[in-house]
């Protein structure tokens, strides 16, 4: 078996994933460990076609002190001053030539990685009012085929020659959405470089489609209790589980909108308050797998429940499948795996190897072998581990949508 090196070799793997997919447990020990070697080798080639930016100073600061477990304070010992060391780390002063000679000479970090470009947390002008728009910060093209514009006619080469126009048709000059706040970025460390710009451009999308799409009653936050939100679980045993979850999510008026990513924003879901500040979740089945829909979904009930404000109107979650350091994250990764299954449970669960024993107890829950597999796959930090059980390429259609309409 080779590496995959082009679209249509990427295309033949998961064409042969499906059928050996479709066999269930009928798989012989060759076609399991064949499986097992293309889910690797698919994964490698989605992730090598997406370029990987290189690290911004502060990305690369940050990275460091995590790696060697320095704070803040030993960074304001380095650069002369604990306000320096704030102005640094918040994007408000840029290094000096002092400061990078100390950085590379004490802590070791690359002086490329010192002399990179625009930090994140600073990201370019945008509609927040700091700035006019500036269509070469946005994915232009693909927010244009993805129905973004109001009022589009399809004809992208006429369009194309003032693209200012179309972005105020996105962003109205008095729109009351608040500045981008900044996201949640799960994973990567510092090889991961998120466009903020479409983030942006993603959630205002989102929030469009909910109020368009979406005709609900009041938010019952009081009836999403513990007894609910096992009974949700549970749909994950039946074949539109995922469906059926989004509809009763719905019923209790929180909204649910499934957008498929922009390009270099890695992400998985969002938490979001729409502009008359009720929350609307927000996903993108990038994985298309059923154990990352439903740990998904429970992380940003979370962010509902717990984290979503005035203060906090947008919460995005990219690698969402990625070990955490932020508080936040960390309290919404726990809320969803023991909301799916709870600790006394998982005790059990841990225990199991084999997929007829996955399944057997996954029956017997009441849940979908996905979400088993899934946190096994997760707590073992093995993604090569179970790779019939996790519903892959099954997310979307368990969600009434068409594989072959969805944005490629």
């Amino acid at each position: 078996m080779k590496p995959i090196k082009t679209p249509e070799q990427h295309a033949e793997a998961l064409a042969r994933v499906d059928r050996l997919v479709a066999r269930g447990d009928k798989l012989t020990v060759k076609q399991q460990d064949e499986l097992e070697v293309l889910a690797v080798l698919i994964e490698k080639f989605e992730h090598n076609t997406e370029p990987v930016a290189p690290p911004t100073p502060v990305e690369a600061i940050k990275f460091r002190m995590e790696q060697m477990s320095y704070r803040q304070k030993d960074l304001a010992v380095l650069l002369g001053g604990a306000s320096r060391a704030s102005e640094i780390l918040t994007g408000k002063r840029t290094l000096s030539t002092q400061m990078m000679r100390r950085l590379r000479d004490e802590w070791g970090i690359p002086a490329d990685s010192l002399l990179g470009g625009n930090d994140p947390e600073d990201p370019p002008p945008g509609p927040d009012g700091s700035g006019a728009l500036d269509p070469q910060h946005y994915p232009m093209k693909q927010m244009y085929d993805r129905n973004y514009f109001p009022g589009r006619s399809g004809d992208w080469r006429n369009h194309r020659k003032d693209p200012v126009s179309l972005l105020r048709r996105l962003f109205p000059a008095d729109s009351p959405l608040v500045p981008l706040p900044g996201f949640n970025r799960q994973g990567g460390g510092a090889k991961s470089k998120i466009n903020p710009r479409a983030l942006e451009a993603w959630r205002e999308r989102v929030i469009i489609r909910s109020a368009e799409e979406k005709s609900l009653p009041p938010f019952q936050r009081d009836a999403m209790d513990a007894a609910f939100l096992g009974w949700l679980a549970s749909l994950s045993s039946l074949a539109q589980g995922p469906k059926l979850a989004c509809e009763a999510l719905e019923e209790k008026g929180l909204a649910v909108v499934i957008e498929a990513r922009l390009d270099h924003t890695h992400l998985d879901g969002a938490a979001l308050l729409n502009t008359a500040g009720l929350p609307v979740i927000g996903l993108t089945l990038r994985h298309n797998r059923l154990d990352n829909f439903w740990f998904t979904l429970f992380h940003e009930i979370s962010h509902v429940l717990l984290h979503l404000s005035s203060d906090h109107p947008a919460l995005f979650d990219s690698e969402i499948d990625h070990q955490k350091t932020d508080e936040i994250e960390r309290e919404a990764d726990r809320f969803a795996l023991d909301t799916l299954i709870p600790p006394d449970v998982w005790q059990e669960v841990r225990k199991l190897h084999y997929a007829a024993e996955i399944r057997a107890t996954a029956a017997q829950l009441r849940l979908s072998p996905a979400i088993l597999a899934g946190r096994l796959r997760r707590e073992a930090n093995d993604y090569r581990k179970h790779p019939t059980l996790v519903g892959n390429r099954q997310a979307r259609s368990a969600c009434g949508i068409d594989d072959n309409t969805w944005p490629k």
